[in-house]
């Protein structure tokens, strides 16, 4: 009985080995252009290519039987038939996942993958079914691409190898004040920090703009034969500070250290750190005089300025002559003696001015003092000089009727003797109006 039951197990094991020594499979791929390889047991290198879309294949008793199956674009598929196990003879192999070969040039540019860093200079992206991924490669300095790769029937099919080369580069623009506006060749691109793209043998125009700042104006090239490359990172500070300013009267002079800039407006730069005096001046209106200063703790300029000029009173209270600040030479008729027309000068002179400093009749020399008046800008001093007319056989008199002006800054106090700050006037205060016309007109009569 045990000797008729070993015989048994004799015959199904001889039967088993037989069936597994024999075993073919018939493998099937969904592509009829799939290639099917037979991988080396130990490192999965290609051993031996054994047909496309579909192969019988018969299992080897000392192989792991490691069948690779590809097709370009395709994510490659590898089957293992362990030969101890019994397998289906027909076998179905689907290439579903779509990969595609990503290089990257400069080859130190990253690849990214959904926003996860894969790595540079190239990569596989693998796409299953129904999904898709987007890639991302950049570098710093460079303008960054981005495409979506999808496997799905209803979009385009990925392809099996794709490159990313960046020419186009990327200008950091760190910006302030952050709430700036920026241009990019005169687009509004937004405000604060930006990254300004400059496309290959082109320059951009980028401008940097806030009311009350002078405006930020660079261009940036990127024509590698003739222009140096252009920074990974500008920063783009406003710090100058621009006032607007305008005036009433609308043709009033706008001058900046003595030189005429304006008439009636002008964009005043205000550079930092430092202060710029303004001075606006029309005939008969106050002389208008401001410093604006770009300082720390000192009150900001600004934005705008609008100036209201205020009617000069010492333009209303004088007349415009050419009598003023000249030598007027005045014949005396020969009916008056020296002592009558002296007499005749002192009196009219005295009826004008209260105080002679200087009276000397043997020289004919006489001067007044100065008299004062005050206005709102400026004081007016007034004086007259008379002196002989020389030696003609006629009795003659010069007559000098000084009028001058010194502006009032509302800082420093002017006297009267303050020379250095008063200019000739080439107007009379109205009281003086008519001194040289009645002078002439007694000692001529």
């Amino acid at each position: 009985m045990m000797y008729k039951n070993l015989l048994t197990l004799i015959f199904f094991f001889l039967l088993s080995t037989s069936l597994s020594f024999s075993q073919k499979l018939q493998i099937t791929a969904n592509h009829s252009d799939a290639k099917f390889i037979l991988l080396n047991d130990y490192d999965d290198s290609d051993k031996q290519e054994l047909g496309m879309g579909a192969i019988e294949y018969k299992l080897e008793k000392d192989s792991r039987n490691r069948i690779k199956v590809t097709k370009p674009g395709y994510e490659p598929v590898i089957k293992e038939f362990n030969k101890s196990l019994k397998w289906d003879k027909e076998q179905y192999v689907s290439l579903d996942a779509r990969r595609v070969e990503i290089t990257a040039e400069p080859y130190d540019a990253e690849i990214y993958v959904d926003g996860r860093m894969i790595g540079s200079k190239s990569i596989y992206l693998i796409i299953q079914k129904d999904r898709f991924h987007t890639v991302e490669v950049k570098k710093p300095g460079f303008a960054p691409i981005t495409k979506s790769y999808y496997n799905s029937s209803d979009r385009e099919t990925p392809p099996a190898r794709d490159y990313f080369q960046l020419k186009d580069r990327q200008v950091r623009l760190e910006v302030s004040p952050a709430d700036a506006n920026v241009t990019s060749n005169g687009i509004s691109v937004g405000k604060g920090n930006q990254d300004i793209n400059v496309p290959l043998d082109e320059c951009v125009t980028v401008s940097v703009n806030k009311d009350g700042y002078v405006e930020y104006t660079k261009v940036f090239c990127n024509k590698p034969d003739t222009d140096p490359e252009p920074p990974v990172r500008e920063k783009a500070l406003l710090e100058d500070r621009l006032v607007k300013i305008t005036t009433n009267p609308n043709d009033a002079v706008i001058e900046l250290a003595g030189k005429r800039v304006g008439t009636g407006g002008y964009d005043l730069m205000v550079p930092k750190n430092g202060c710029v005096e303004v001075r606006i001046s029309k005939e008969g209106y106050v002389r208008y005089v401001k410093n604006y200063c770009n300082q720390t703790n000192m009150q900001e300029p600004p934005v705008t300025d609008f100036v209201e000029m205020n009617i000069d009173e010492a333009y209303t209270s004088s007349v415009s002559s050419d009598l003023a600040n000249v030598r007027i030479t005045v014949p005396v008729n020969s009916a008056h003696s020296s002592e009558e027309a002296w007499r005749i000068l002192s009196s009219i002179i005295t009826r004008y001015f209260d105080i002679l400093e200087t009276v000397d009749y043997n020289t004919g020399y006489l001067t007044s003092s100065w008299q004062v008046q005050n206005f709102q800008s400026s004081i007016i001093r007034t004086r007259v000089i008379v002196s002989s007319g020389g030696n003609s056989d006629q009795l003659t008199y010069v007559i000098k009727l000084i009028s001058q002006e010194a502006f009032l800054d509302g800082q420093n106090q002017v006297t009267v003797k303050d020379d250095e700050k008063f200019e000739d006037w080439a107007r009379i205060l109205k009281k003086y109006e008519g001194l040289i016309e009645e002078v002439q007109a007694r000692l001529q009569q």
